[in-house]
């Protein structure tokens, strides 16, 4: 008998739990999705307040106290509607600690970003303090423990999802198979019966080991799943109660169902269901299979002896087992369901619980749950923090293409089961132990799956972590489909050890992601400004002094894009630099505004420095902030009104808290107002055109001239292609000069666009259309043949050199074109 070499959970297990660490020390205090709320929930349980009655108006008045940032985030919301024993525990464990600091440490950042994918700061919910810092102590120190036991519980489900897929290796592959008590003579009456030859019925050791190792290496290697156990939540014990239930009703499918075994199934799913409402999906599925594989494996046994067994021949024989199961179950967790009925009119309380969380105005249709398909696959495998700090977009493209591949492995192995099913010579010969066990777990995902589209339907709930408690049925799924679709390719090919090589090369990718996504994405999102002295402040692309009122010093700003250049969409990279003139007692927030032309605003934002986690009552005085932000500017706006432009910076303080402006001076104290600064430029590619003048200009050509008389009025219209970047600020000047080569006394000098588009921010490639200068003419304005000229000077007065078709200097470096004055 072959024995099985556990080496790979091992590897696996040691994996996760450096990972697990990783993640635990990587995110801030409580600023994993929801840990806030999971949190309050178990101080809520420590401080005797027993378990909640949800009210929808208390909900709305504390939930807005605390958007106005007017109380700290100590009420547990929608959290109150879970079940409870998740809260409980944890709970005993907060008690022997002093946690009187709790209160003091959540208050909330008014301008957090939650669950916001496309934030580019503001991803912290809370503002922190140095009291959390390690060495830990209070309130902080009792999070962090339970957070090394969500690691702790998250190894229990990978353990068990291992065991769980070994439990699909064929009879006789090794492994204790028989059992005793009602399975009796199972273990000679499979040594005669035929087992049917299904897709499965050949899965050797090697093979479940594959499976095994390549399934638990898709939950432990899964940055999702390790960031949700690395932290408060009952995520943690829900995926571990319905794992080791599971394992527990597959282990009776195989090896044979006794009454003993129902019960401790019973207390399990029982726990499940106490844990979180999507346990009752295991509660349904488990016992079902349980009882049906028992009654099919007797049947099956009648076929092959030629009579009937003294044991379960019919369903009534199934009791025993059903009651073993049932009432554990019910005595542990149907209180809570039946309390919900009584309160709320809801059994699962999810009615409620969704009014809480924030219900849907209306519900959506499945075109608009599909339509949700991409943050609920992304929050699957990693969307860090308050669900609004993803990973690179590649990386979700390389994972939706392992889950298609193994998809399409999937509809292999179906199609196996299909020619199984046509040569099975009995209907019970169908349902040996792997079909029941795969299509329990199939049963019990679907069945969570169902529930979570109905919460979901209720509210803005559409993530993937949900489904973390049935995590164990979906990654040996997509294991089994990854190494059918492996022996396919194997075959077609003519490749060997293609199956090791998908069971070694993806967990390995999967690892390297699950170890560095906390330093590539979690820990940079919370990263605090750089601090610096006078000494070490950068050349500033823009150096101002303006004072808000005696507390804050405005320095000036660097924009770290390239040639200071966006398009819509686009973001804005600046860094704005700020010194505390005093120490602060209040929260002060920045806003910065980015204006373009017509004074439209492409990015409003409010925040407090640093992104969100450097408050002014943490500056010290003198000391210089380098505040980054990525503003990513509006592309709602249709490119003909936003570009080409100047982007102008509106930078100061305000008090969220009592709506109060900080004014604004200048070094000598004189009040100045609000003050914009030329920052940067937008445009958009356009194609380039087929014709352009010969004669141009150094670093600009034309594309289009154009000279038009109304009325008393001369309109001439540019349409220029800049060759060359521009690195100063050119004006154009229009001339008119008569036939004997005369300069009259009207003309039209301006930058270009008006101003909205200063020469400065040209570069090679920009396509500038229709840029118009009018020259008015006095009622007595003789008529007859005028010739325009046009060009550009700098600040000094220097004109930019022109050049004729010839490529020959112009002296005045001046273009011309005629005009017919009426």
């Amino acid at each position: 008998m072959q024995r099985i070499a556990h080496w790979p959970l091992i590897a696996i297990l040691f994996v996760y739990t450096a990972a697990g660490v990783i993640y635990a020390l990587a995110a801030p205090f409580l600023e994993v999705s929801d840990e806030v709320r999971h949190y309050a929930m178990i101080e809520h349980l420590a401080r005797g307040g027993g378990l909640p009655v949800q009210d929808e108006a208390l909900n709305r008045q504390i939930t807005e106290e605390e958007r106005r940032a007017l109380r700290p985030l100590t009420y547990y919301a929608q959290e109150g509607s879970q079940p409870p024993l998740y809260y409980a525990l944890m709970a005993l464990v907060a008690l022997p600690f002093d946690r009187s600091d709790h209160a003091d440490l959540v208050w909330p950042n008014p301008h957090a970003r939650l669950g916001r994918a496309d934030a580019t700061n503001n991803w912290n919910q809370l503002v922190h303090t140095p009291a959390e810092v390690f060495p830990w102590r209070g309130t902080t120190l009792v999070v962090m423990l339970m957070r090394f036991i969500g690691v702790a519980l998250g190894a229990a489900t990978v353990a068990c999802t291992y065991a769980l897929a070994l439990e699909l290796r064929g009879q006789g592959s090794g492994g204790r198979d028989q059992g005793s008590g009602v399975r009796g003579r199972e273990s000679e009456v499979g040594s005669r019966e035929s087992e049917p030859a299904n897709a499965l019925s050949q899965f050797s050791i090697l093979d479940a080991q594959f499976a095994a190792g390549l399934a638990a290496a898709l939950i432990a290697f899964n940055p999702m799943f390790v960031h949700i156990m690395a932290s408060v939540n009952n995520d943690t014990l829900a995926a571990t109660l319905a794992t080791l239930a599971l394992l527990l009703a597959a282990r009776m499918i195989r090896r044979g169902a006794n009454v003993r075994g129902a019960v401790v199934l019973g207390i399990v799913l029982g726990g499940a269901a106490l844990t979180k409402a999507s346990g009752l999906a295991l509660a349904v599925a488990a016992p079902c299979f349980v009882l049906a594989s028992a009654f099919m494996r007797r049947r099956r046994e009648d076929e092959v002896t030629g009579q009937r067994s003294g044991h379960i021949r019919s369903p009534v024989g199934l009791l025993p087992l059903l009651l073993g199961m049932v009432l554990p179950a019910l005595a542990i967790a149907g209180w809570w369901y039946l309390r919900n009925q009584m309160l709320y009119g809801d059994f699962t309380g999810t009615t409620m619980m969704a009014r809480i969380a924030g219900p849907r105005e209306i519900a959506p249709s499945a075109v608009e749950l599909i339509g949700e398909w991409d943050g609920f696959f992304k929050s699957y495998w990693g969307l860090f923090g308050a669900v609004n700090i993803p990973m690179d977009l590649w990386i979700y493209a390389a994972l939706q293409l392992m889950l298609i591949l193994a998809g399409f492995g999937l509809l292999l192995t179906l199609a196996d089961g299909l020619r199984t099913m046509q040569r099975a010579t009995s209907p019970f010969s169908i349902f040996n132990f792997q079909f029941s066990i795969l299509l329990m777990l199939f049963s019990a995902f679907l069945v969570a799956f169902i529930a979570l589209l109905r919460w979901t339907s209720l509210t803005l709930a559409s993530q993937g972590r949900l489904l973390f408690p049935v995590i164990a049925p979906l990654s040996i799924f997509l294991a089994l489909g990854l190494l059918r679709l492996a022996d396919g390719a194997s075959r077609l090919v003519r490749l060997r050890n293609t199956r090791s090589a998908i069971a070694v090369v993806v967990p390995i990718a999967l690892a390297a992601l699950t170890l560095l996504a906390p330093f590539v994405y979690i820990r940079p999102a919370y990263a605090l400004p750089q601090r610096l002295t006078e000494a070490e402040l950068p050349a500033l692309d823009r150096q101002t002094e303006l004072f808000f009122e005696d507390k804050i010093r405005y320095l000036g700003f660097r924009v770290h894009n390239p040639k200071q250049r966006v398009a819509p969409g686009d973001l804005l990279d600046v860094t704005l630099y700020w010194q505390a003139l005093r120490p602060l007692d209040r929260n002060y927030s920045a806003f910065v505004r980015v204006y373009a032309k017509g004074d439209r605003p492409v990015h409003v934002l409010d925040t407090y420095p640093g992104g969100g986690m450097w408050q002014t009552t943490r500056w010290q005085p003198g000391e210089i902030i380098a505040d980054r932000y990525r503003l990513r500017i509006d592309d709602t706006l249709t490119n003909t009104q936003l570009a080409p432009s100047t982007l102008w910076l509106d930078v100061g303080f305000w008090d969220f808290a009592a709506h109060r402006f900080l004014s604004t001076f200048d070094p000598m104290r004189q009040p100045t107002g609000r003050q914009r600064y030329e920052a940067a430029s937008l445009n958009v590619s356009r194609p380039a055109p087929n014709f352009r003048m010969k004669a141009r200009f150094e670093k600009v050509a034309l594309t289009a001239v154009r000279a038009e008389q109304s009325g008393r009025e001369l309109t001439l219209s540019l349409d220029w292609l800049v060759t060359d970047d521009f690195t100063e600020d050119y004006t154009t000047f229009v001339q008119l000069f008569d036939a004997a080569g005369n300069k009259m006394p009207v003309q039209a000098d301006g930058r270009a666009k008006g101003g909205d588009f200063a020469p400065r921010w040209w570069r090679a490639g920009d396509l500038i259309l229709d840029d118009a200068y009018t020259i008015a003419l006095p009622e007595d304005f003789p008529p007859g043949a005028y010739t325009i000229k046009f060009g550009l000077y700098n600040a000094a007065g220097a004109r930019m050199p022109a050049y004729d078709e010839d490529g020959r200097a112009i002296p005045d470096a001046a273009l011309s074109v005629p005009i017919e004055i009426k």
